[in-house]
């Protein structure tokens, strides 16, 4: 009540002082004496002019800065982009629950499905930037999908504050048991002898793009077979008709412990906590490979860095308790908190760059 009190007053102290001034150098344009008639220069009015438009200025940051010092007075709407029930949303109610109990205010899941995470993203790009409505977001809806479709509803680089990077999704390349020798040295050979013959099953646009990323790194020709979805595609997999695919490690961990599906090498730049006997692809013979999915924080473009910071600080907070890391890996995520709000920017930046290259490259018309 008494920060509403002095922001009104505020307010008030700002449309009062405007009439004042106003009327001062309306009512002092001419003077007259007995004698002469003295003109005042108008250049000292809007001295008066600029001078009042540096205080009330002042009194803005000022009062836009109490409130992010406050902040959160009010419940925090943290957006998902996805049904209730899925990782993104079980990721999204374990960071609430913990800036929940860091700022004893609430911070609620806001589930907004639609578009691939899209209408989540357009949501948090729409609203006040005032920390109030957060997103979780995803490589997805950030630097992959947008070179996919025609019609985006923001702009990954521009409408966001990004705040951090919640947690990895590492990537994988998995073979069928009936596939002899599955190595990537093995994979890259059969593919030059014979090209355009082996192929590779996908589940996502962000599996094919990884495997379009390997054949241009590895500079062979692996064909990509669409599937509705990671099941079906592991299901083909699984019984031979297709030798290969990409998911996540999350996702087929249990086929990969079951020996349904043969790990051949994690697509990350560093080995896999979740398979750490599991070569990478760069150190398997393909150098400077690097494929991975992950999820991060992000508010509305011009959020008040205060809070921006606040929350980084909160976040990586959340992630250092050892149940939330524990909850994260067993749904096949690594907790990788960004060193500051603008080294998780840079993520951004280069991945948008990196994945739209392999877009162009490979031809594929946004839809």
């Amino acid at each position: 009540m008494r920060q509403a009190r002095e922001t009104g007053q505020m307010e008030n102290a700002r449309h009062e002082g405007a009439a004042d001034i106003g009327s001062l150098c309306a009512g002092r344009t001419t003077l007259r004496t007995q004698a002469r008639r003295r003109t005042i220069q108008r250049p000292h009015c809007w001295s008066l002019y600029g001078t009042a438009a540096v205080l009330f200025g002042a009194l803005a940051a000022f009062s836009t800065g109490a409130r992010a010092q406050d902040y959160p007075a009010r419940p925090v709407q943290v957006v998902v982009g996805y049904t209730p029930g899925g990782a993104s949303d079980i990721v999204g109610r374990l960071l609430a629950s913990g800036l929940s109990q860091l700022n004893k205010q609430s911070f609620i899941v806001a589930n907004k499905p639609g578009d691939g995470g899209m209408v989540g993203m357009a949501y948090v790009k729409n609203a006040a930037p005032d920390g109030y409505v957060i997103g979780v977001s995803v490589s997805g809806t950030m630097v992959t999908g947008p070179h996919l479709q025609k019609h985006v509803p923001y702009d990954a680089l521009s409408s966001f504050a990004p705040i951090g990077m919640i947690a990895k999704a590492p990537m994988i390349m998995l073979a069928s048991p009936e596939f002899k020798d599955p190595t990537v040295k093995h994979i890259i050979a059969q593919a030059k002898a014979q090209p355009g013959r082996l192929m590779s099953g996908q589940g996502a646009k962000a599996f094919e793009l990884a495997q379009r990323l390997f054949n241009s790194k590895a500079d062979v020709n692996i064909g990509i077979v669409s599937y509705r979805g990671g099941a079906p595609a592991a299901i083909d997999v699984m019984a031979g008709r297709v030798p290969l695919m990409v998911d996540t490690i999350g996702a087929q961990l249990g086929s990969i412990q079951g020996g349904k599906l043969v790990p051949v090498a994690v697509l990350d730049s560093k080995r896999s906590s979740l398979l750490p006997d599991v070569p990478t692809v760069a150190e398997s013979g393909v150098p400077g490979y690097e494929a991975v999915g992950w999820l991060g924080l992000v508010a509305p473009k011009d959020t008040p860095p205060q809070v921006v910071e606040t929350l980084h600080r909160q976040l990586a907070q959340v992630l250092a308790q050892p149940e939330v890391a524990r909850k994260l890996e067993s749904l096949g995520y690594e907790p990788d908190p960004s060193p500051t709000p603008e080294a998780f920017a840079q993520v951004v930046r280069t991945e948008y760059a990196k994945w739209g290259k392999v877009v162009a490259d490979a031809g594929i018309q946004p839809e």
